[in-house]
């Protein structure tokens, strides 16, 4: 019988906190769209920023069964549509003491969850929101067609 060796291959990556270390504008992106909310100048961007850290740590929570993370994913999500449908009411972005609680914890929760990972988690996360969001904007596109 021949040998085979038992190693498995990973793709090579930095660890996600190294990317952090180089790159600390996304962090802090993230926290000035919360910080936007506290302090009543926050726009579309600042909402579409706290909407893509959520997506990409439900991909990511979901794929290491993290039940906690979800959970505070779906506190945040709570936070963020109710923050959407006033916004269609009133015309401008504003948050709740309690939702800017949540997106303060969702924010929290993301920079420490991200830590712990390995880099290939993350671009395979911000690979399968990039698809979904093309995807979105497609059925969107064919249904403004028919």
């Amino acid at each position: 019988m021949r040998k085979q060796c038992k190693r498995i291959v990973r793709r090579a990556l930095a660890p996600t906190i190294v990317a952090m270390h180089l790159n600390p504008e996304v962090s802090l992106q993230e926290r000035m769209a919360v910080k936007a909310f506290v302090g009543g100048w926050s726009a579309s961007a600042h909402f579409n920023v706290l909407a893509d850290c959520r997506d990409m740590l439900i991909l990511a929570a979901s794929e290491k069964n993290d039940t906690e993370t979800l959970s505070v994913c779906s506190l945040a999500g709570v936070a963020l549509m109710n923050i959407k449908d006033r916004y269609f009411d009133k015309k401008k972005f504003g948050a709740t003491g309690d939702e800017v609680r949540a997106l303060e914890l969702l924010v929290n929760v993301s920079e420490e969850f991200w830590k712990r990972q390995p880099g290939a988690l993350f671009v395979d996360a911000e690979a399968a929101l990039g698809r979904a969001r093309a995807m979105h904007a497609e059925e969107a596109c064919l249904k403004e067609a028919a």
